[in-house]
Parts: structure tokens; C-alpha cells; sequence
């Protein structure tokens, strides 16, 4: 093959930076393993990825949806509720030219930031080198020092699906530094836009393809005329002018380019009031002098309209930060990326903390409940706890308590941290213990 066409016509004022680091590098190529309508591929097909007379020629397949729920405690309503949110999977080939893509306007946007003084203030999906708790206790020394002073989080509503379609390319041709969208990318903004999938549920309630989709190893669920021929539904993107698949490689970097023009001029805002912006894909946080919180919600709702995208009016969060008084003003503590303000300290916030009690308790359960079948099967008389421990309690590994521990570090006076980690780690050795005196007791009453 021919050495490959870089996937954009660069001007050339373009940044030269970005252009030469992702031709020589793939850096960019991740295998994936899943099952989908092709083979997995391997680093070879980079070069296609990279060809774009390729890219322009290129049939994309459907994408697999599945509904992606996560329980949630809401202290406010003192329960636990369901979120759901629509995931959808490209096929290996479509998600190696997608990720090759979003690598590009990765860079090109990285650069932008630099160039417009946001470089910290848009946070999500961009390889930083830095963690959740990075950026927030950054955000809560900067509340500290502010005040008192109003804390104010948003949350865009069906961010993804609402993205309109015609403002997306506008700015994905303006960051390109084109008039007109080229063949390949035109391919690429079309498919992300007028895009079709399969449920995922309609494939597994088909023996054929659920027995392909259960199957040891990555090979294909099907061929799309197998698929076609079962008649299986093709779905389409239900908004004609709006909304992406989340869930594409391409998707957040995608996210990150339609919200260019809203975030230079929430930063200059912001900077003009002495405040400060940050956004972490649709969440949005502002701190500013508690004299302009009103003229702030007003600036932020005027601009939000200007995107055609819509605020989650019962998540929005107004917060009078005063450490003088010590106290909160508003309905709760302030939130931001899975931490609480407190003006006494930082704390992990309520929802993330049950969320990791309902992984710790399942996870238990389930290894008590195996333990004890296969020692009632006589296939076992001990119970392997390692691999619980290491999941969630030794700090040496990646997980909860490691997370905790570095959160409270980084926050500084993490008393608050430090206290609700210990209290986990005293409840998993607690509820651990009792898995294994009931496995035991089990084991002997076998014997008996």
C-alpha cells in the first residue's frame, strides 16, 4: 500500500505540531476486544485509518446500543435513584478510523486552549496526567481562598442528543481551518450525525446471535446481511438535525469541539468578575464573588441558549461558600467531580460512597455465595479472599481505598476523607469476616 494520506487538508497556517506528531505516531490505535459485526483488528490497519481516500470511501457498519444504568443516592430525597443513559459501540474497523480522528481534533483543540487561556478550565477527555481529585481540590483551595463566595454547578440536559448537527459542523470546519468539510471527513461528520444502530437486546433475544455473543473470545456476532436476513431493526438517529452517539471514540472529543465558543465566553466572563470557569463535559462549575451569583446564573442561561442545549434546572446547585461562619448557604454542600465543599473540609461525596458500599457488599455476596457451593459440592474447604482485599483495601493497588487515601493527600487537611475511608475499610473487614465464619461454618457442618 502506498504510504497513507493524512485524514485532513491542513492550510498552511495549520498547527504543523499536531500534524507531524499523529503521522509518525499511532499512539492513538487501541485494540478492542468486544464482539461486534467485524473481526477485531490489529496496528496494521492504522495505515488505512490514516489513507483518507480511504476514510471518504469507507462503509460504516451500525452501531450496538445497550442502556447503561448506575444507582445513585440522593440525600436531598433520602433514597436511591436509577440513571440511565444510551451507550452505543462501533464495529473495530469503524471505532480504529474514529479514534485516528479524534486524536486529530484532539490536538487541534489542545492547541486551541492554549491559544484562548482554557488549557485548565475544560477538563474531560484530555490526556492531562491528572486524577478527579487533582482538579477538585484545586477548585475547593481556590473557594477556600475566595471566600465567602458563591459556588454555582450546572448540568446540561441530553447533552449528546441535543448537540445540533449544523453548529457542529461550523466549528469542526472552523478548527480545521476549512471552508468545506473534505470527503473523508464529511464521511466521518455523517455518520456521527446520521448515524443507525442495533439494540443489543434484540440481538441477544435471537438464539443465534446471543449463543455468537456468548461465545468464548472477540470473533464476529454476525455478517449485517445475517443480521438484515433475521430482521433484526435497524434504528436511526431519532433527531434529524441534532444529537451523536455517546459512546464512539470520537464522540467526547466531539462533545469537547461544539462547546469551543461557550467556553471562551464563559472564561472571559468569569475572569471579568474575578471568578473562575471549569467544565468537565456537561458539568459545569463557576466560582465567583457572592455580589454577581445572580448576574453569573443569568450570563450562564443567556449563553446556554446560544448552543441550542437546555440546563437540568432540579441539578443545578447554588451555593453561598463562607468560611468565616463556617457554614453552607444554599440546599446542600457544594459538589464537584465526586467531592463535597465543606468550610471545615473536603469530604468524598454521599453518592460515591454508597455507590462503592453496593460494589463492595455485591462483590462479597457473590464470593460467599460461590465459596459456599463449592465447598458444599466438596470442591473447596477454604475461601480465597485475596482478590477481595486487593479490590477494596489493600492501598498498594489501584482501587477505592488507594483513591481515597491520595484524595485526602492531595486535599491536603483530608480529615474528612480520611475518616470516611478508614469507616469503609472497618465495614469490608467487618462484613469479610462474617462471609468467611459463615463459609466455615458451612465447611464444618460438611465434615460433620
Amino acid at each position: 500500500m502506498s504510504s497513507p494520506k493524512l485524514g485532513f487538508r491542513a492550510r498552511t497556517n495549520s498547527p504543523d505540531f499536531a500534524i507531524r506528531a499523529i503521522e509518525l505516531s499511532t499512539e492513538w490505535f487501541k485494540p478492542r476486544r468486544y464482539k461486534h459485526f467485524d473481526h477485531p483488528v490489529g496496528e496494521s490497519f492504522t495505515e488505512r485509518a490514516m489513507d483518507a481516500e480511504f476514510v471518504a470511501n469507507h462503509h460504516f457498519k451500525p452501531l450496538i446500543k445497550y442502556i447503561k444504568t448506575t444507582k445513585r443516592y440522593k440525600p436531598s430525597l433520602n433514597e436511591t435513584v436509577v440513571k440511565s443513559r444510551p451507550i452505543m459501540y462501533a464495529s473495530h474497523r469503524d471505532a480504529c478510523i474514529l479514534s485516528y480522528y479524534s486524536m486529530v481534533i484532539g490536538r487541534l483543540l489542545d492547541k486551541l486552549y492554549l491559544d484562548w487561556n482554557l488549557n485548565k478550565e475544560i477538563i474531560a477527555y484530555r490526556a492531562l496526567g491528572r486524577a478527579n481529585y487533582h482538579f477538585s481540590s484545586e477548585v475547593y483551595k481556590i473557594a477556600l481562598h475566595m471566600a465567602p463566595c458563591g459556588i454555582l454547578a450546572f448540568d446540561v440536559s441530553k447533552f449528546f442528543d441535543t448537540l445540533d448537527h449544523k453548529l457542529l459542523k461550523e466549528r469542526l470546519k472552523r478548527v480545521l481551518g476549512l471552508n468545506k468539510l473534505p470527503e473523508d471527513w464529511f464521511n466521518i461528520f455523517r455518520y456521527i450525525t446520521k448515524f443507525h444502530y442495533v439494540d443489543k437486546d434484540d440481538l441477544k433475544s435471537h438464539d443465534r446471535f446471543a449463543a455468537s455473543m456468548t461465545a468464548p473470545g472477540s470473533g464476529q456476532i454476525a455478517s449485517i446481511k445475517d443480521i438484515k436476513a433475521a430482521g433484526i431493526n435497524f434504528h436511526q438517529n431519532p433527531l434529524p438535525h441534532a444529537g451523536i452517539p455517546q459512546g464512539t471514540p470520537i464522540s467526547a472529543t466531539m462533545a469537547n469541539l461544539y462547546m469551543i465558543d461557550f467556553d471562551k465566553s464563559m472564561q472571559e466572563f468569569c475572569q471579568s468578575i474575578g471568578g473562575i470557569y471549569r467544565r468537565y463535559s456537561d458539568d459545569i462549575l463557576i466560582i465567583c464573588p457572592v455580589e454577581y451569583v445572580d448576574i453569573a446564573e443569568s450570563k450562564f442561561s443567556e449563553l446556554i441558549l446560544l448552543e441550542r442545549l437546555a440546563i437540568s434546572a432540579d441539578k443545578t446547585e447554588k451555593v453561598i461558600f463562607d468560611t468565616t461562619t463556617s457554614k453552607i448557604y444554599g440546599t446542600r454542600s457544594a459538589q464537584y467531580l465526586g467531592f463535597s465543599f465543606y468550610p471545615g473540609g473536603a469530604g468524598i461525596r454521599a453518592s460515591s460512597l454508597s455507590r462503592q458500599w453496593r460494589k463492595m457488599r455485591r462483590r462479597v455476596r457473590r464470593t460467599g455465595k460461590i465459596a459456599e457451593e463449592r465447598i458444599r459440592a466438596g470442591k473447596a474447604d477454604k475461601i480465597w479472599t485475596k482478590s477481595l482485599r486487593r479490590r477494596f483495601l489493600l492501598p498498594q493497588f489501584r482501587n477505592f481505598s488507594s483513591y481515597a487515601r491520595n484524595s485526602a493527600k492531595e486535599f491536603g487537611d483530608g480529615e474528612k476523607i480520611t475518616h470516611q475511608i478508614l469507616r469503609f475499610e472497618r465495614s469490608f473487614r467487618r462484613i469479610l469476616q462474617e462471609m468467611v465464619d459463615r463459609c466455615t461454618k458451612q465447611n464444618d457442618a460438611n465434615c460433620d
